[in-house]
């Protein structure tokens, strides 16, 4: 599990309110997602100023997000999961949790701006779970999901770390 819990962030454009407040009743019952309205106003960061104060000494890099920021400046969400392993979908005890008791767990697909739950995503192609309307791979956003959720944490205790096999 992460530090703070959260395996999914979903950052909302501050001009979509009804997105975030749709967003918030989906993702309710997952405390393990956490849902975010964009406050930025402009680029706080500049390379100098009339201040006197040096070059900016972050990172550029780092804070450059191109695709997520031009995502909200056309008013779409964006959904970032936070996984750092992988999982074994080969693994039957990993089949059997992810479309059993997970059927009823709800993962976004950024691309087409919905959510969808578990069971609804088909599971034929190994190593790959297509979004239903799309076709996008939601494979990260379900690892993430994994990670955090009370029905796979029995099973990574009894093995050993999340690894994926494609």
């Amino acid at each position: 599990m992460k530090a703070n819990g959260h395996s999914l962030l979903i950052v909302v454009p501050k001009t979509e309110p009804d997105a975030c407040r749709s967003l918030s009743q989906t993702f309710a019952d997952d405390a393990s997602v956490k849902i975010i309205v964009d406050r930025r106003s402009a680029d706080r960061r500049v390379q100098s100023n009339a201040n006197g104060h040096g070059p900016e000494r972050r990172q550029n890099e780092r804070r450059r997000r191109i695709g997520a920021d031009a995502e909200l400046k056309v008013d779409r969400w964006i959904a970032v999961p936070r996984a750092s392993g992988h999982v074994d979908f080969r693994d039957l005890d990993v089949k059997a949790i992810l479309f059993l008791c997970c059927n009823n767990h709800v993962v976004p697909c950024q691309k087409c701006q919905d959510t969808y739950r578990l069971g609804w995503i088909s599971h034929v192609e190994p190593g790959a779970l297509p979004c239903p309307r799309c076709g996008t791979d939601l494979m990260e956003v379900v690892v993430a999901h994994a990670q955090t959720c009370r029905y796979w944490a029995e099973h990574r205790s009894a093995q050993q770390p999340l690894t994926h096999a494609s």
